[in-house]
């Protein structure tokens, strides 16, 4: 397994955005420990601009197809900017 930091965009389709979040939070969560980190990026007033996760898997290959199943992403809300290894040299736990 490798590690892919995945980063989106945002397409400014705010009501789409809340009418799937609960199914754009279930997918997330459905990746289980596959999922090492997810989060929105913010602008300098706090508003999403886009997304950054960070995924285990066995190759971009399986990090595209997961990163394009997301809900946000079929519906257009979130755009796939781009997928990159990545290696986590660092980490200490939320607190």
């Amino acid at each position: 397994m490798a590690h892919f930091l995945v980063e989106y965009a945002d397409t400014s389709k705010a009501a789409q955005r809340e009418a799937l979040r609960p199914d754009h939070i279930a997918y997330r969560k459905g990746l289980g420990d596959a999922l090492r980190l997810a989060g929105p990026l913010l602008d300098h007033d706090g508003q999403p601009v886009g997304s950054v996760v960070i995924i285990d898997a066995p190759d971009r290959v399986a990090v595209e197809t997961l990163a394009r199943a997301d809900p946000y992403v079929a519906a257009e809300v979130l755009q796939l900017v781009s997928v990159r290894a990545y290696r986590i040299a660092a980490m200490r736990p939320p607190g």
